[in-house]
């Protein structure tokens, strides 16, 4: 999966997201969301091990 778009990190979280993946460039304390908006992957997807967040960063290359 390719990050495409760079996605701006925001002061306040995504409410109603829960995310642990504290990897994420967008992760924040408390397993918040600070991306401006998220995208989950892929169309017609027919359960949850076929989907992924393509909003992800490596916290590295942030």
């Amino acid at each position: 999966m390719t990050h495409h778009n760079r996605i701006n990190r925001i002061e306040n979280p995504i409410s109603r997201v829960k995310c642990v993946v504290d990897s994420c460039n967008y992760w924040n304390n408390g397993n918040q969301c600070m991306a401006e908006t998220i995208e989950i992957q892929p169309p017609q997807a027919s359960d949850t091990e076929e989907t992924d967040c393509a909003t992800f960063l490596p916290r590295e290359y942030s």
